[in-house]
């Protein structure tokens, strides 16, 4: 034989013959396995799913075409008199004295007992244990007695809760005086109801009551069962309450009768076991159910309603909003005004050097080795020092906000790991990741223009023409030659070389005002840009950044969602 645990195929039989065996499964299986990794994601438990999937490919790894149908009841309520009155003989001891059944008891087809063996070792059928039956009609059916599970023996209940998750099938036995039963209602039906797809409900005993009392009790019976299942009942299917009297039945088989034909609730049940269709569709069938209840109850846990849409765990609204809010506050640490300043600066520099002439390339030398150019003209060291000007607090208090405003719509289950997407130092940490790549120095030298050459070539041709004014001067101060004079209103009569001197001064001012005015426009271009690029690209991290963690939540409960609502239809093994 084969199994399959946790997705390791144990080489018991070839896979091949797995594969057949699970028919539409594959799907389902998929889908549990994407809503245990969702759920996994959101710090909710999986454990049980977990258990669902492990048991389904154990199920599946077994060869015989028998399905198993478990007998489950409290004490006294007559499961192994309902199970001898099947046989027609004594199979399982039954008395009203507690507990008689203390480990599972199966009745199986006889032709199928050696390929049985495996799956009733994993059911915890004992050797021993095993009744073997030549019923045609019941051919594909292997049936446990199973303990009681009100039994004041814990053991019992626990064994009966172990196997449960195992069988195919359940016939839940109860009489008109523990219909009631709380733990019945309460701690099994509620759980099982849709988690099976094959299940009967059997009052047994019903010959003590008259027959209004009978029917009374069977619909009180239908409503409970109906509501232990709730929305959640597998195909939307009722389960069936018979009425029944198992020791009347063996009664009148002790008497010779064999099968016994006034005993409708027994032969209303035996009808109902033959008629099931083929054993692998019933197992298919109940496995499909198991899965698609256990992926309910992750979404469940998460909070999803699958009869809306997948609703976000943060407002889109309040989202756009702490983005915002925390992308204004790490502008305002990273100081756009003064970055802009810092780069029309840079500018002025880069064009005082290439459009300044001689004496600007001297001046440009002397701020830039004084070290003035780079506290003022260095937008990209002014960007790298951004810690220096202060704390990302308010940052992280915009987004801290938003998240804990969301925890509290949030189910309880996934509270803790939408807690810790806002960690105060991961946050932190990345916000200011964030910020660095934003401001990375790509392509952050100033800007510059050729027109600058030109200005300079006029620059330097105005300083040239400076000092042979000077030295015209001088020569004309110390030797006295004779000058042309110009007559200048108001002045009145100035000398030629003095008038070339202010001349030349005047062309090397108008073209250094030519060169700060052009300088200027081209920086404050470039800074415009600069922080605009900034400011977009601070954003745009921050809003990857910011609520990284709650995205990856977020995606793992779309992926849950999707799950839950499509169980129907991946689910549709039978």
């Amino acid at each position: 034989m084969n199994a399959v645990v946790d997705g390791e195929r144990v080489d018991r039989r070839g896979s091949v013959e797995i594969e057949q065996a699970s028919g539409g499964l594959t799907d389902c299986l998929a889908q549990l396995d994407v809503a245990i990794e969702a759920a996994t994601t959101l710090g909710i438990p999986p454990a049980a799913a977990e258990a669902v999937r492990r048991e389904a490919n154990e199920r599946l790894g077994f060869p015989s075409d028998a399905y198993v149908l478990a007998l489950v009841g409290g004490t006294g309520v007559g499961k192994s008199s309902l199970l001898n009155a099947l046989a027609g003989s004594a199979v399982s001891p039954a008395s009203v004295r507690r507990p008689t059944t203390s480990h599972p008891i199966a009745w199986v087809p006889r032709e199928a007992r050696s390929e049985l063996g495996g799956m009733l070792d994993w059911l915890g059928v004992p050797p021993d244990s095993a009744r073997e039956h030549d019923e045609r009609q019941l051919a594909g059916l292997a049936i446990l007695d199973l303990p009681d599970l009100d039994s004041t023996d814990p053991a019992h209940r626990e064994r009966v809760e172990s196997i449960l998750p195992r069988v195919d099938a359940v016939a839940w036995v109860t009489d008109p005086e523990k219909y009631h039963d709380a733990i019945l209602h309460d701690d099994f039906l509620r759980t099982w109801i849709p988690r099976l797809d094959r299940q009967i409900v059997i009052l047994n005993k019903s010959d003590r009551l008259s027959s209004a009392d009978a029917e009374r009790v069977r619909r009180d019976l239908e409503a409970a069962v109906a509501g232990a299942a709730g929305p959640r009942a597998t195909g939307g299917r009722r389960t069936r309450v018979i009425l029944a009297s198992a020791r009347a039945a063996v009664s009148e088989a002790a008497d010779g009768a064999g099968t016994p034909d006034g005993s409708p609730g027994v032969d209303e049940l035996r009808a109902w076991l033959a008629a099931a269709v083929e054993a692998k569709h019933v197992v298919r069938a109940r496995l499909a159910a198991s899965i698609a209840a256990a992926i309910t109850d992750l979404a469940a846990a998460a909070g999803i309603d699958t009869t809306t849409r997948a609703r976000p765990i943060l407002d889109p609204a309040a989202r756009r909003s702490a983005i915002d809010r925390a992308t204004t506050a790490l502008l305002r640490v990273v100081d756009l005004p003064a970055v802009e300043r810092q780069a029309v600066a840079a500018t002025r520099a880069r064009a005082r050097a290439r459009g300044a002439g001689p004496l600007g390339a001297i001046t440009s030398r002397i701020y830039r080795l004084s070290g003035r150019e780079a506290r003022v003209a260095d937008p990209a060291g002014f960007l790298a020092r951004w810690r220096d000007r202060g704390s990302l607090a308010p940052a992280l208090e915009a987004i801290r906000v938003s998240v804990t405003t969301a925890l509290g719509d949030s189910a309880p289950a996934t509270r803790p790991a939408i807690a810790a997407t806002i960690h105060p130092a991961l946050l932190e940490h990345g916000l200011a990741g964030a910020v660095d790549r934003a401001i990375a120095s790509r392509g952050r030298e100033a800007p510059t223009s050729r027109i600058w050459a030109v200005i300079g070539l006029l620059q330097t041709g105005a300083t040239l023409a400076l000092v042979l004014a000077g030295l015209w001067v001088a020569l004309w101060l110390v030797v006295k030659f004779p000058v042309d004079s110009v007559a200048v209103p108001v002045l009145g009569q100035l000398p030629v070389p003095f008038i070339f001197l202010v001349g030349a001064l005047l062309a090397g001012y108008v073209i250094a005002r030519l060169l700060g005015a052009h300088a200027g426009w081209v920086g404050r271009r470039w800074a415009g840009r600069l922080a605009g690029e900034v400011r977009s690209n601070v954003g745009r991290e921050v809003e990857s950044v910011a609520f990284e963690g709650l995205d990856r939540l977020e995606a793992a409960r779309r992926a849950l969602w999707h799950a839950a609502r499509s169980i129907s239809e991946a689910c549709s093994a039978r």
